[in-house]
């Protein structure tokens, strides 16, 4: 079973930068769907309403610690100004202001983040793939 062993392996920290913005639900629909036209007499739904939606993604990778954090503090520099750290419900996040494309004017963001060590392993993934078919047929 050597097709199990790495040829060569390689650690990197790999960075998540999840970012939420909080907005009305209509602003919400209007980003994902542009203008809202809520005329229905029956429609109860509230517009009003605030919550926290996901607004965007980043992710990188760097094998050595240094120029990671080097790598996230850059993320954040552009809110520098604006920047404070919170918690909820029990999650750590970056708190600031700044734009929301498709909207008009400025909005509340946040912003959370994991770091991971991960490696790159190769291997010969036909013979792995063909070993796995061999399961519970008693080889």
């Amino acid at each position: 079973m050597n097709f199990y062993r790495p040829i060569e392996r390689e650690y990197f920290y790999c960075v998540e930068i999840i970012e939420e913005v909080l907005l009305t639900y209509e602003q919400h629909l209007e980003r994902e769907h542009g203008e809202v036209c809520t005329s229905d007499p029956d429609d109860n739904t509230d517009y009003g309403a605030m919550h926290w939606y996901k607004h965007q993604t980043t992710s990188f990778a760097e094998k050595e610690w240094d120029k990671l954090v080097i790598r996230l503090r850059e993320q954040f520099k552009v809110h520098a100004k604006t920047m404070i750290q919170g918690t909820d419900n029990n999650n750590n996040y970056v708190y600031h202001v700044g734009t929301v494309y498709g909207l008009k004017g400025e909005f509340l963001k946040r912003s959370k983040f994991w770091i991971q060590r991960s490696a790159t392993v190769e291997m010969d993934a036909q013979k792995f793939a063909k070993d796995l078919t061999k399961i519970g047929k008693g080889a």
